[in-house]
Parts: structure tokens; sequence; C-alpha cells
């Protein structure tokens, strides 16, 4: 596990190079807290190989509610879904093979807060080239389309969320029915009627 530089951006790795398969866990709107770090080892672990979290706040770790809000709302998502570009990268360096390219892409988040890692693994299921996989865990970017989503996606969201317009039901609802109108599968579109935000 350590700290890395890569392509001018810190990332955090965690597991053996070499490995065949490869996760990418963005952070929840905290930051790279110790907490994602944590997670990142586990996946790395669980997956039995190498797992890589970007820093997409430089950096900057919120412990307060408005601070996390402030580096949310400044973040630059081009650049960030670039940071998630330059990890498969990263990946493929260290010797995950394209054949068996395994890179499911997962927001954790035990803490209440805009679930920004799901709604950049959903946008990366859509802009960012060489994935197989992705795990959204609650989060819809605005110029996200159903239609556009060319890679397996596990889709996970509270009923009672309330966070309008990014992870309530309606903004899943709607969402999901975009999917069926684009003939995407929705087999892994979980919703979870007791879900609040930040419920898993």
């Amino acid at each position: 596990m350590s700290t890395i530089t890569y392509e001018e951006v810190p990332y955090y790795v965690a597991g053996q190079k070499g490995s065949k398969a490869g996760i990418i866990v963005i952070q929840e709107w905290w930051g790279l807290n110790d907490q994602i770090k944590k997670k990142t080892a586990e996946f790395a672990t669980a997956v039995g190989g190498l797992a890589i979290s970007p820093d997409l706040y430089r950096g900057k770790v919120a412990t307060e509610a408005d601070e996390a809000n402030h580096e949310m709302s400044k973040l630059n998502w081009d650049q960030a879904y670039n940071d998630v570009r330059n990890a498969v990268k990263y990946l493929k360096s260290q010797g995950v093979e394209k054949r068996n390219y395994f890179a499911k892409i997962a927001c954790v988040n035990y803490k209440s807060g805009f679930c920004l890692g799901g709604a950049l693994a959903l946008g990366s299921a859509i802009k960012v080239d060489g994935l197989s996989a992705a795990v959204v865990i609650y989060g819809v970017p605005g110029d996200a389309e159903p239609s556009k989503v060319n890679i397996p996606v596990q889709y996970h969201f509270g009923d009672k969320d309330s966070t309008e317009g990014f992870a309530d039901k309606k903004t899943a609802d709607k969402f999901k029915a975009g999917l069926v109108a684009a003939g995407k599968d929705v087999s892994e579109f979980h919703q979870y009627p007791e879900g609040n935000h930040a419920f898993m």
C-alpha cells in the first residue's frame, strides 16, 4: 500500500503488481481519506489484484460537510474523468491483462453526504475507455445519457434518498427508464425501499 504520482496525479495503490485483476475505487465527497484508503486495500484483497484510488482533491481531505461541499462544488469533472483514464493506464502498465481486464469502479460511502464517487463511476462507464464493468453506489451526473452506457453496470439507489436531481428516487427511476428505453440491461439495477442517502 502506497501513495504514488502517475501522470502528475496522486493515487493510492494497494495490492500486487502483475495481478490480472484491477479495480478503481473513487472517493466520496470527503476526499481520499483513511476510510477510502482502507477500502481500496480491502478491494485489492477481495479481487486478488491491484486497486487504485485517484486523489481528486489533490491532497485535501474534508472533515466537515460544508468543507466537503465546497471541494465537491469546485471539482473539475473532466479532469476527474481523466484521472480515472490514467488509473486505467496505470493498471495496464502494471500487468493487468487486457483480455482479463476487470476494472470495477466503486464508491464506498459510510458517512452522510453526496456520493461523488457513485456519480463519477457512472460517468466513467460512459466516458472512459478500457473499463469492463462499473458499480454505481448512488449518484447520477447531470449529463449522463442512459443510451451511452456500453459496459455492464451494477446500480444501487435508496428510495428515501433526498438528494434531488442526484440520487433521489425520481432521478434513479428516470435513469432506469432511460436504460430500458435504450434496450440496456437493468437486471443489476437495485433500489432499496428503506434506503436513505449513504445507506451503504
